[in-house]
């Protein structure tokens, strides 16, 4: 998948199309780091000033961007940023987190911690792995001091140790997969897909945000044929991402890379 950051301008676009009114909950993340935007502060401060949407920020907090954190946070209500850190020390952290810089990242969390709002959440996202078992205790101890909420996930993919999304049963009748309608997905180019697992190629691409709205983009073309295919109106064919989902047929991950 092509790399790249939402501009301002463009995320205008796409608010003006396809979400004036939203008052639900926007993820301004999905597989890449979102303070790196220079935009963020922007986006964000034009999100809270235009809806009452609910935003979640994820980061690792690896980088030394005191002034984009401070100008968020003036922004945030009752919002929430997750912390993506799986240990309590330099050497855990680094061996899933590739260059990561653990007292730049407590430097970030103390400072948010002074400077944030009281309604603004903090959660410490907590990754397991065979290595990493020990330093969960120290990290439990710092959150609870810290009035922070740690949670745990399994680990990612790593070459020494392989997991994989397991194929997962729909968990009813009336659609095999209700993802799209917590996770739908727009890219920092405004091209939907249809839920938040999705990193293979644009051709999975159901549409543009910033030129035709999600109404449209789901009552005609691909996002029609994608809702079919997942309400079981239609056995829908090899062109839709649906088709192809790691999550529930790990075979089909080689797919994504072509």
């Amino acid at each position: 998948m092509a790399k790249g950051t939402l501009s301002i301008d463009l995320f205008q676009q796409i608010w003006n199309t396809s979400l004036t009114g939203y008052r639900g909950e926007i993820a301004l993340y999905n597989w890449g780091e979102p303070f790196l935007n220079p935009d963020l502060p922007k986006i964000v401060g034009y999100i809270k000033k235009h809806s009452a949407a609910r935003l979640i920020l994820n980061s690792n907090f690896s980088f030394n961007f005191d002034d984009r954190i401070l100008e968020i946070l003036g922004h945030l209500e009752d919002d929430t940023i997750i912390i993506s850190c799986d240990g309590f020390s330099q050497k855990i952290c680094e061996e899933y987190r590739v260059k990561v810089d653990f007292d730049l990242v407590m430097h970030n969390i103390e400072l948010m911690n002074r400077r944030k709002k009281p309604q603004t959440n903090l959660f410490w996202q907590y990754l397991k792995f065979p290595w990493n078992s020990a330093d969960q205790a120290p990290a439990e101890n710092y959150c609870k001091t810290q009035n922070i909420v740690l949670y745990y996930g399994a680990g990612g993919i790593v070459p020494h140790y392989p997991i994989l999304p397991t194929p997962q049963p729909a968990k009813n009748n009336s659609s095999r997969c209700n993802f799209y309608l917590t996770a739908l997905s727009i890219n920092y180019d405004g091209e939907v897909y249809p839920c938040c697992a999705y990193y293979g190629p644009q051709k999975y691409s159901l549409g543009n945000a910033a030129q035709t709205s999600l109404k449209h983009i789901f009552t005609r073309g691909k996002g029609k044929e994608m809702l079919d295919y997942l309400t079981h109106k239609s056995p829908g064919h090899d062109g839709l991402f649906c088709k192809h989902c790691v999550e529930r047929n790990v075979a089909e991950l080689a797919s994504w890379q072509q």
